[in-house]
């Protein structure tokens, strides 16, 4: 299970920096799960995603001695991922997408079978609505959500005014409001 980040990972990125390959495991053991679920959220492929995450690992291990501390390290590798991930998503063909696979799922060791049950149909169900939202709507609300990036941020990356994110974020969220109402 990953950790929250802390000063920690700072230390950790000077290591890896320094070529300890010890302090990237580590590194990756913290962020591995929270950077899992913004590359899955934004390709929509758990082997891609699988992929994608090794690839920014990499990155990260080739440019650590790149990170300046104006920002967490874990908003540098959530935009990291986010970036690597959006650029895959241009150079995709449609007809490689997968939408019908699942994404995995961690279980809760403290939920009955019910409440497991109830859960994982409820995160199916958010997993369809996201899909279902309009290509730059899911794009905007993964970026903020699962990314952690801010309106400008969000905005940069779209190619958008931080009013047009700000639209689409209140649309997605609306929409997803509306949905799950019903449903639930």
């Amino acid at each position: 299970m990953s950790q929250p980040p802390t000063d920690l990972d700072y230390a950790l990125l000077r290591r890896i920096a320094r070529g300890d390959a010890h302090a990237l495991t580590e590194l990756i053991r913290r962020h591995q799960t929270r950077l899992y679920q913004v590359a899955y959220r934004l390709l929509k492929d758990p082997l891609e995603a699988e992929d994608a995450l090794q690839e920014v690992f990499i990155k990260v291990y080739e440019n650590a001695h790149r990170f300046e501390p104006k920002a967490t390290v874990s908003a540098w590798l959530h935009r990291i991922t986010a970036n690597h991930c959006l650029n895959l998503l241009r150079q995709r063909r449609p007809q490689e997408s997968l939408d019908g696979e699942d994404a995995p799922m961690v279980p809760d060791t403290q939920a009955t079978p019910r409440e497991a049950l109830e859960e994982a149909d409820l995160s199916r169900r958010l997993e369809e609505l996201l899909n279902a939202l309009p290509e730059n709507q899911r794009r905007a609300l993964v970026l903020k959500r699962f990314a952690n990036l801010s309106y400008q941020e969000i905005a940069a990356e779209m190619g958008l005014s931080t009013q047009a994110v700000d639209g689409l974020l209140k649309r997605a969220r609306h929409t997803l409001k509306k949905a799950l109402e019903d449903y639930l």
